[in-house]
Order: structure tokens, then C-alpha cells, then sequence
């Protein structure tokens, strides 16, 4: 194992330092090399959600990997920190938050609810000794502005049901959602319709619908993106089906397209 990571770490040295590399791989900074980190980390929850086969899940996370060790390489040449850093930085953090498991104290915590409740106070406690308790302090301060918004509601929602604010039953939350909904309505039905009040209204409800998510342990973003997924399969069932019929969606009637959408969710219920 280590001689291949290794043999990647040299790979990218080369291709970073040496005369012999390549331009575009110099060229690269952290930002520039962002979307491609992000884009590779969607591509390996597709692979996973799309149920492909193990290899093509290797070689995804093989791409993601790369763009670790990009990362790295980039530090590295400007003396801040290398892979093997990133690799001791983890695997430091890992060990603190499982005290009970991988430390010194006693291995008692059985349920999942006893191990998270302890990684979060080992949380509270990095945040101290960072100086992260100040009066201006919130549990919200570490959620990233940077995480797609279907993720940053569920973690906002979660820190802050661990603090306390949470919904005591889900029919309250449910009766939540209906209220909002019930609020965009007003706004999309409005005699002058205002598109930043129906922006307003929808952010509510959407957040609301990820809550909804998050109370019943599904991730909202993985949720969306396997529905994404069976949207389109249908879209190109009913596609398909309409071409050999000589039509495309456009010259075919909304009857056609809606028996050919039924016939897809069928379809789908047979094979699950």
C-alpha cells in the first residue's frame, strides 16, 4: 500500500517540479483546483448511489484521492504541510474523538447515540482549546458556508437540535411544512406575483423538507439525488418509447407522455 502511495506522491512531484512535467498541472493553485475536488466527490457519491460495480467505485475514489495528493503537493512546495500530514492530521483527530475506542479511557460506550454524544463534547473541547468559546461564540460557527445548501440546512438544523431546538413530535414538523407551504401559495397566487417574496417563501419550505429529512435519518442531499436519478430514467424511458412511435415531447399529447411516465414508475416497482 505505501508503495503506491508513493509512487503517486512522486508522480505528482514530477509533474508539479520537474522540466519534464506538465504546464497545466504547474499552472494549478488550491482555488483553481476546487471545483475539480468537489466535482470528483459528487462522482464517487454517483457511483455509490448508482450501485456500479467495485471497480468503478476504486477507480472514482482513485480520482478523488488524486486531488488530495494535488492538494498536498501544492503545500508541500511552499513548506506548509505534505500528505503525510494530512494523513497524521486525520488519524491525530481520530484518536482524540474515540478516547473510548482508540485511548486510554474505558471502552464502555456501546450505542451509537453514547459514541456520538462523546465525539461531540471531544469537539467542544478542540473548540475551547481553540479559543472558540468566546461570548460570540455559536454551535453553528463551524458549519461550512462552502457545503452545498441541501447539506448546510441538515447540519445547521442538527447542531442545533443537539443544543436543544428541536421538534418535540414530527406531526408538529409536518404541521410546519403545511404552514409553509401554505405561505408560498400566498405568494405565488398573488395578483402581482414578487419574485424575491416566492424566493423567500420556497428557501422556508425547502429548509423545512430538509428538517423533515434529517428528523427521519435520510440525508436530504442523497434523497434528491437518487430522485434526480429516477427522474431521469424515466425521461429517457418515455424519450425512447416516443421515438420509435416517430414523435419527440414536443408533438406528442400530455395523455401519451403521462402513460409512458406511469409505465416507467412500474417498471420501477418491479425491479425493486
Amino acid at each position: 500500500m505505501q508503495k503506491n502511495i508513493d509512487r503517486l506522491l512522486g508522480i505528482m512531484n514530477f509533474l508539479r517540479t520537474s522540466p519534464d512535467g506538465c504546464a497545466w498541472t504547474k499552472a494549478q493553485t488550491h482555488k483553481s483546483l476546487t471545483p475539480y475536488l468537489v466535482e470528483e466527490a459528487y462522482e464517487t457519491a454517483e457511483t455509490i448511489d448508482q450501485g456500479k460495480t467495485d471497480v468503478e467505485l476504486r477507480d472514482e475514489l482513485g480520482d478523488l484521492l488524486l486531488q488530495i495528493a494535488f492538494h498536498a503537493e501544492i503545500a508541500a512546495e511552499r513548506g506548509a504541510f505534505t500528505f503525510d500530514d494530512v494523513a497524521k492530521s486525520i488519524a491525530d483527530k481520530l484518536e482524540r474523538r474515540y478516547p473510548s475506542i482508540l485511548g486510554d479511557e474505558p471502552n464502555t460506550l456501546k450505542t451509537p447515540e453514547e459514541i456520538d454524544r462523546r465525539w461531540e463534547e471531544v469537539k467542544a473541547e478542540e473548540r475551547k482549546a481553540k479559543g472558540l468559546d468566546g461570548p460570540d461564540a455559536s454551535i453553528l460557527d463551524e458549519v461550512s458556508h462552502g457545503l452545498p445548501a441541501l447539506i448546510r440546512a441538515s447540519k445547521l438544523k442538527g447542531r442545533a437540535a443537539k443544543a436543544g431546538w428541536e421538534w418535540p413530535d414530527v406531526g408538529m414538523q409536518l404541521d410546519k411544512i403545511e404552514e409553509e407551504l401554505g405561505e408560498l401559495r400566498v405568494e405565488v397566487e398573488a395578483a402581482k406575483p414578487d419574485k424575491e417574496k416566492i424566493a423567500h417563501e420556497l428557501g422556508d419550505l425547502m429548509f423545512m423538507l430538509v428538517d423533515c429529512a434529517r428528523w427521519h435519518g435520510i440525508d436530504a442531499e442523497d434523497a434528491l439525488r437518487t430522485t434526480n436519478n429516477r427522474i431521469e430514467a424515466r425521461f429517457r424511458h418515455m424519450e425512447k418509447a416516443l421515438k420509435k412511435q416517430g414523435k419527440d415531447i414536443k408533438s406528442s399529447t400530455l395523455d401519451e407522455r403521462r402513460a409512458l411516465w406511469n409505465e416507467a414508475k412500474k417498471a420501477e416497482k418491479r425491479a425493486s
